[in-house]
This record gives structure tokens, C-alpha cells and sequence, in this order.
């Protein structure tokens, strides 16, 4: 693997899109032409029949209840829909507070074109919704107060797909080669599943990222100001994944099949079953994911003395995954009283995956004339188990609002990697040059994280309350790594490359927020202190270190609406990120006979200010503009190893700083009743400064990324999407990665009254995603090309079985955060 990899986007795609989506709209046209059109108006008022301003309203399709177009009300209540097309529609209108309200079929015909309905009055909202009787379609991305939301489950292009595959496609996410996640061009992010930490980080998240089914996931949820009450790590913010759950009463399920071809196969199934009553809930899942893949990275390494070329290593290298996962989750929530509600949850995964990769190095010597040449095979099989496990109680202490809750956590991963390399060394002329050298690497790991967290919130007067609450963990890791010379014919302990680690940490957490909601203000205030007690020993190399350290963390967050069309917004906080237990590990982990990755035991921590301002018109239309500051900054680097006669490193240092200025707006446009547009645009610029293998660093660069989502209602239970994705030259660190973009496209159905669905798609359709990059160091420089199995072809069936009536939904959430997250990061 090569650090922060990113794919290269060539001109000629620009124009194979642009003329996609001109045939593909011409297309759409041609389907929805009709020669009867109509306008559809009326005015909304609560129950004092005072005009409601701002209340969102849906046109939907009486057929498949897909949406046609939706309005909001202007200042005197009133909203018109204008050129709707022949046929039987439904109105839906929604108000915070408000009961949804749901209209009789309305026609436009021949004879009755022009619409004007009768007042429509809202009530304020009950306990509990009563059935639904129709299911409108959320946008692929919405914007709510705090976050950004990919809505998984709308999205065609998902269909077949990992969630791996889905976040590369989420606005201001990149992904690089190394599996790196940077939010908005920062790295940092905190990957959660249902509000909880993923349990995993690094290349292990992402193979179980790529092991699980976009069908399994409701939405994404991009959280870039986290308040006082999460973990203070995560500078760039959160990432949460929110698994479907079945909120209906009876017994009730979904059976989900896709497959996909690439160059290699993929396929899933999945079921989950849940069975709920007014006082209790059972509910499980199980799903299995096979996917092949691979990756094919071509080299041109440069070795330099004094700036003079002393050598090159010119390679091509060639790797095949194999996935195999299993996940599982099964718990149950049961209403203790009236007041008091308790959950318990446990998941458990399976990961099986096995890599075979042969690498082809040319040795050339200063005049770029190929002296010998080698060839390393290597072939790696890993198992990855995680059993975790969550008791989650909360009790509304009055009517007033008071509310405690706590959640207690336990989870253990367990790693275990059986690596076999073998180099034979060759002359120009074939012949055999030295003997081959054969190595092979036995890895056993195992973490266990122990929490508890007990939140509490107090209202005060004038909508005012406080929120304060502590928390602990407790993690214990235990990695042994040996490895084995067999060039010899006979297993020989190599104790220069085996290691031996030990690592437990303790970080203790209090916090307090404040908060109030004025008629146009609303703020935000919070104090998190956090005590971290980490302790290391490299039992091989007898190396230990011992330390902590006490932050104090202080955030705010003001919102301010000018008019109903306008509100501002301020948020400043500071916030850190602790290395990983995986970076930490100092194992090697040999990629080929010349590169290894190595973790850093003497890695910090990495601190950053960020302050962000941000306009919202009209409730669509979002701009924000931030600056942040990061001192100690880690970065994942590749360089030349000191002592070592042209090998490579990969492993993650602390930089001086890095700062960023950026601006993020996201755009959702209307274009016609059957096309809706999202797009959003994250531009920023970030520089870098340090000092890393006899080099010095200040470097930066302007970048930007493009990412535009259109969905297309057909009729008849048909819909479809088309997705383009850009993302513009950028300086990571020492790395200069090249532009790319990549588009996808889909097509769905529905089916047996809605309770089924079939989508067909294709994700990168012209094959386009793939990276280019170049690293300068004084002694060393590096240029690299990747392609990976980017193109596939999906479809997937989807039915839903039960009954349908919707209960209000019960909290629960976990407490082991940053903990899980870091597990396993690399």
C-alpha cells in the first residue's frame, strides 16, 4: 500500500459526462413529455389560523408515493406548485411541531388544470404517530443543523455496493490508497456505527467497511462540530454510520440479495427480523459479504546522494483480496416503566481475508541502466474477530425534562496474520544472481476496551439546560509478531524483525454544556477535561515509556437567524487526536522486500483550534467557512530508512503544523419537477510545515472538491440517478497527489406495492478513478500509479416483509467512543 492515494481524472471524461448526461436528460425528457399541465396552490395555518412561514411541502406521486417536487411556504402561508404534469397527486406538509399532514388524491385533468385547495390547518403533534399511509422519498443528501446527511437508502448508485464504496461519494469524504479518512481535506475523522465508535480504525475499518452492505445502512451522518458531550478526539469531526433499524410493531423483516461484477465478483445476502410490541423490542440482523478485488501499482523510485541519482528501483506490483464477511447484531430495548427504558445490543464480525501479490523491481544504477533485477511474492491470510457488547439505561426523572443515562461497554478484537515472502535475485541476463530469500511472519493480537458513561440533563428556565457527565475506559493490548527465516530450508527466529508489545491506557472524561434558545439566538457552550494514562512496553527490545497528560477542551456554537430566509452561525473549539493503538505498535509489516510499514510507540498526540462560520438561506442553500490549526500534526509518510541500503518506510510521524482555510457550500437545486440536483463543494487550502528524513517542509496548495448527485422520477415506479464526482490536485505532507473524478449511474424500480425493489447500476463508468502521486524528499523521491476494481456492475433486489404501523422511536446510544475507533489504525 502507498500513502494517500487518489485517482487521476482526465479531460476526455469531462466531456464523456457532459454528453451522458445531456443523452440521459434528453432521455428523461422525452419520457415525462405531456401536453396537460396544471398549477396546485393553497395557504397552511396552525390552530389559531395564523399563517405558518417556512413549512415544508411535498408533492407526491398517488401511484408510488415517489416525489415529484417539493415548496416551502412563503411569509403568508401560501405555496404553488406550477407545470405539473397530468395524473393523481398527494400533499404532504411538515412543521417542527406540527403533526404531518396528509391529503385526499388530487387530479389534474383535462378539465381541471388550476387547483386552489382549501386552507389547510396543522395541529401541534402528539405522543405517537399513528399509521403511515404514505412514504415520501428524503434526498440523497440533507442538510440539518449540525451535520450533513447521506441518506444510504435512497440512493440507487448504493445498490450492490459496500459502505466503503458509498462514503467515497459522500461530499467533502476522500478516501486515500493507505485507507486513510479525511473530512473536508482534514484528517482525524471519527468513524462511529449507530452513534458508537466503530470498534476498528485503519485498514482493519476498512476492510469491514468494505465487508458491509450499503442495503444494512440507513444513513451517513457528517458531524463537523461535535459538542462538548463527545470525546474530544476527532479534529476534523465525526463520521456516523446509522444501521437500519425496524421501528414497526409486529413481527416484521427485510431479505436483501445483490451481486456485482468487475474484474472479480461480489456478491451479499442479508436478513434482519424484528419483532416489537408498545413495552418491548427484538431485533436482529446477519449478513454476508464476498468480494473480490484488486489493486495494481506501478513505481519509479529515485534514491539520491546529495542530491546526485545514486539508484533507482523501477516496480510494478500486482495484489488480489479476497473478502469473506460475517456481521451480526442481535439486542432487544424493553420499557421498564413509564419513565425508565433499558437496551442491550450485541454485534459480532468475522473478517476472512486473503492477499496475493507479486512485485517486479528493476534495479537500475545511477545512469538508469538495469544492473539485476527481482521478484517478491508475497501471500497474507487474516482472520478478524470483534465481539462487543452494550447495556444502555435511561430514566426520565420528571416531567420537566431531567433525564439520567448510562451505558456500559465491552469489546474484544482479536488479529491473527499468517504472512509468507519469498525475493529470488536475478542478473540482466536471467541468471541467477544470489539465492532467493524466504520469510515468514506469524501475528497474533488482541484488545480488549472496558467503559462506562453516564450523561444527565437538566432543563432550566426560558429553554435553557445544562448537560454534564463523565466517563472512563480501560484498554489493554496484547501484539506478538515473530517472524522466520527460512531461506535456509529450516524455520530460523528472526529476533531482529519479531517484536513483542504490551499497551494499557486509562482516559478519564468530564464535561459540561450549556445551552439556550432565544427567539433568534441560539448558543452553545462547553468544558470537556480529559485525563490520559498511557503506559507502553516493547517486550523484545526491553523499551517502556510511561506518561500522561490532563487537556482541557472548551467549545462554542452560536446561531443567529436574521430573517427567515437568513441565519449565521459561529463555532470555535479545540479539539486533539491520540495515535492508535496500531500506530503506536512499533511491528513491521513487510509489504515487499523493499518497503515495510512500522508503527511509532513515540507518536503524540495531535492538537487543533478550528473556528467556522457559516450562512444559510432559505433552509437550502448552506456556505460555511472555517479555519483550523494543527500543531504536532501526525501524517502518514513514506521514506527512505536510515541505515538501510534502498529500503523504504512507511510509517506515520508528528509534523510541526498544519494549517487550513476552507469554504464548504452545498447547493440543492429544483430543476424540474421530475430532476433534483444536490451538490456541494468543498474548496480549501492547506500547508504543511516539519522537518522528516534530512528534509524541510512548507508546502500547500489550493484544492477543491466537486461532488453532484441527480435523481430522475420517471413514473410508474421507475427512478434514477446520476452521480459525478471531482476532486482537484493536492498536497498531503510531502506528497503531491494528481486530480480525479469518477461518475456513476443507476436505475430502480419498485415493486409488489412498494415492499420490493430492483437497482441496477454501474459505479465508475468510464473506469477513471484511478491516483497518480509524486513524494520529494533531499534523498529520495517516488511516483506512483494505482487502478483498482472500481468499475462493477450491480444489481440487487430488496423486499420488506410485515406490518407497517410506526411507534415513536426510542434512544439508545453507547459509551465506548474514541477507544473502539482507534482500535487497529494504521
Amino acid at each position: 500500500d502507498e500513502p494517500n492515494l487518489h485517482r487521476k481524472y482526465k479531460g476526455m471524461h469531462k466531456r464523456i459526462y457532459l454528453t451522458f448526461v445531456s443523452f440521459f436528460s434528453i432521455y428523461l425528457i422525452h419520457a415525462q413529455s405531456n401536453p396537460v399541465s396544471g398549477n396546485i396552490s393553497s395557504k397552511v395555518v396552525n390552530e389559531k389560523n395564523l399563517s405558518i412561514s417556512g413549512a415544508s411541502v411535498m408533492l407526491l406521486s398517488k401511484n408510488d408515493s415517489t416525489l415529484v417536487k417539493m415548496a416551502l411556504t412563503n411569509e403568508e402561508g401560501i405555496f404553488e406548485f406550477e407545470g405539473i404534469k397530468q395524473g393523481e397527486y398527494l400533499l404532504t406538509i411538515r412543521e417542527i411541531g406540527m403533526e404531518t399532514y396528509y391529503s385526499s388524491p388530487i387530479s389534474i385533468t383535462n378539465q381541471t388544470q388550476q387547483i386552489k385547495a382549501p386552507v389547510i390547518q396543522l395541529h401541534a403533534s402528539a405522543v405517537q404517530l399513528n399509521e403511515v399511509v404514505i412514504k415520501s422519498n428524503k434526498p440523497f443528501i440533507e442538510r440539518q443543523l449540525d451535520k450533513l446527511v447521506v441518506n444510504v437508502e435512497n440512493l440507487i448508485s448504493a445498490a450492490g455496493s459496500s459502505i466503503f464504496e458509498v462514503l467515497e461519494q459522500s461530499p467533502g469524504v476522500v478516501i486515500d490508497q493507505n485507507d486513510n479518512i479525511s473530512l473536508k481535506g482534514r484528517q482525524g475523522v471519527i468513524v462511529m456505527i449507530n452513534g458508537k465508535p466503530s470498534g476498528i480504525a485503519g485498514k482493519d475499518l476498512a476492510n469491514y467497511l468494505r465487508g458491509l452492505p450499503s442495503n444494512t445502512v440507513q444513513k451517513i451522518e457528517l458531524i463537523t462540530n461535535p459538542s462538548a458531550r463527545y470525546d474530544a478526539a476527532g479534529n476534523a469531526g465525526i463520521i456516523n454510520i446509522v444501521m437500519k433499524k425496524d421501528q414497526r410493531i409486529g413481527t416484521n423483516g427485510t431479505i436483501s440479495l445483490n451481486y456485482g461484477q468487475g474484474k472479480y465478483p461480489k456478491t451479499g445476502q442479508g436478513l434482519t427480523l424484528n419483532h416489537r410490541t408498545k413495552k418491548l423490542n427484538l431485533f436482529a440482523s446477519y449478513n454476508y459479504s464476498y468480494r473480490q478485488a484488486f489493486s495494481h501499482l506501478t513505481l519509479y523510485r529515485e534514491f539520491l546522494e546529495q542530491g546526485i541519482l545514486d539508484g533507482v528501483y523501477d516496480q510494478d506490483n500486482y495484489i488480489r483480496f479476497i473478502f469473506g464477511t460475517h456481521t451480526a447484531r442481535a439486542g432487544i430495548d424493553y420499557n421498564l416503566s413509564k419513565n425508565t427504558t433499558m437496551g442491550i445490543v450485541t454485534s459480532g464480525l468475522t473478517n476472512r481475508f486473503n492477499s496475493n501479490g507479486n512485485t517486479h523491481t528493476d534495479v537500475l544504477n545511477a545512469k538508469e541502466i538495469m544492473e539485476s533485477y527481482n521478484n517478491n511474492s508475497s501471500k497474507s491470510s487474516d482472520r478478524l474477530k470483534n465481539y462487543s457488547a452494550n447495556l444502555n439505561i435511561k430514566h426520565v426523572i420528571d416531567s420537566t425534562g431531567k433525564e439520567l443515562s448510562m451505558d456500559l461497554d465491552y469489546a474484544q478484537y482479536e488479529n491473527k496474520s499468517d504472512q509468507h515472502f519469498s525475493t529470488e535475485y536475478f542478473n540482466p541476463d536471467a541468471s541467477v544472481l544470489s539465492p532467493p530469500y524466504l520469510l515468514q511472519g506469524d501475528i497474533n493480537g488482541k484488545l480488549s476496551i472496558k467503559s462506562i458513561k453516564v450523561d444527565y440533563v437538566h432543563p432550566l428556565s426560558h429553554q435553557a439546560k445544562i448537560e454534564t457527565g463523565f466517563k472512563s475506559s480501560v484498554v489493554t493490548a496484547d501484539n506478538d509478531l515473530k517472524y522466520y527465516d527460512q531461506s535456509s530450508g529450516s524455520a530460523v527466529y528472526d529476533p531482529s524483525q519479531s517484536n513483542h508489545f504490551l499497551y494499557h491506557e486509562n482516559i478519564n472524561a468530564l464535561y459540561i454544556n450549556v445551552s439556550k434558545e432565544l427567539q433568534k439566538v441560539n448558543f452553545q457552550l462547553g468544558f470537556r477535561a480529559e485525563q490520559t494514562n498511557p503506559e507502553g512496553n516493547q517486550i523484545t527490545s526491553q523499551q517502556k515509556f510511561d506518561s500522561s497528560y490532563i487537556n482541557l477542551f472548551p467549545s462554542m456554537a452560536l446561531n443567529y437567524t436574521i430573517s427567515k430566509k437568513h441565519e449565521v452561525g459561529i463555532s470555535i473549539s479545540r479539539r486533539l487526536d491520540r495515535p492508535s493503538y496500531r500506530q503506536l505498535n512499533p511491528f513491521k509489516f513487510f509489504i515487499n522486500n523493499t518497503t515495510y510499514s512500522e508503527g511509532n510507540p513515540y507518536l503524540r498526540p495531535q492538537y487543533t483550534y478550528a473556528v467556522e462560520l457559516s450562512h444559510t438561506f432559505n433552509q437550502k442553500i448552506i456556505t460555511s467557512f472555517s479555519y483550523s490549526q494543527t500543531t504536532q500534526n501526525i501524517t502518514e509518510v513514506i521514506f527512505p530508512a536510515a541505515g538501510l541500503e534502498k529500503i523504504t518506510i512507511q510509517s506515520n510521524r508528528n509534523l510541526a503544523r498544519f494549517d487550513y482555510y476552507g469554504m464548504n457550500l452545498t447547493l440543492p437545486i429544483q430543476i424540474a419537477s421530475w430532476w433534483n440536483s444536490v451538490n456541494n463543494m468543498n474548496a480549501y487550502f492547506g500547508h504543511y510545515t516539519g522537518y522528516l528524513a534530512n528534509t524541510n517542509l512548507s508546502r500547500g496548495n489550493f484544492n477543491f472538491n466537486i461532488n453532484c448527485n441527480n435523481s430522475f422520477v420517471i413514473g410508474k415506479g421507475w427512478s434514477a440517478e446520476f452521480t459525478g464526482v471531482y476532486r482537484a490536485p493536492e498536497v498531503y505532507g510531502f506528497m503531491k497527489v494528481q486530480g480525479y473524478g469518477f461518475a456513476s449511474a443507476g436505475i430502480q424500480k419498485s415493486l409488489f406495492a412498494n415492499r420490493g425493489s430492483l437497482k441496477l447500476n454501474i459505479t465508475d463508468l468510464f473506469y477513471s478513478n484511478n491516483t497518480s502521486a509524486r513524494t520529494d524528499f533531499r534523498d529520495y523521491a517516488e511516483t506512483f500509479k494505482v487502478n483498482r476494481d472500481t468499475r462493477v456492475a450491480n444489481v440487487a433486489f430488496t423486499y420488506r416483509f410485515g406490518n407497517t404501523k410506526v411507534p415513536g422511536a426510542k434512544r439508545r446510544t453507547g459509551g465506548a467512543e474514541e477507544e473502539k475507533q482507534r482500535a487497529g489504525n494504521g
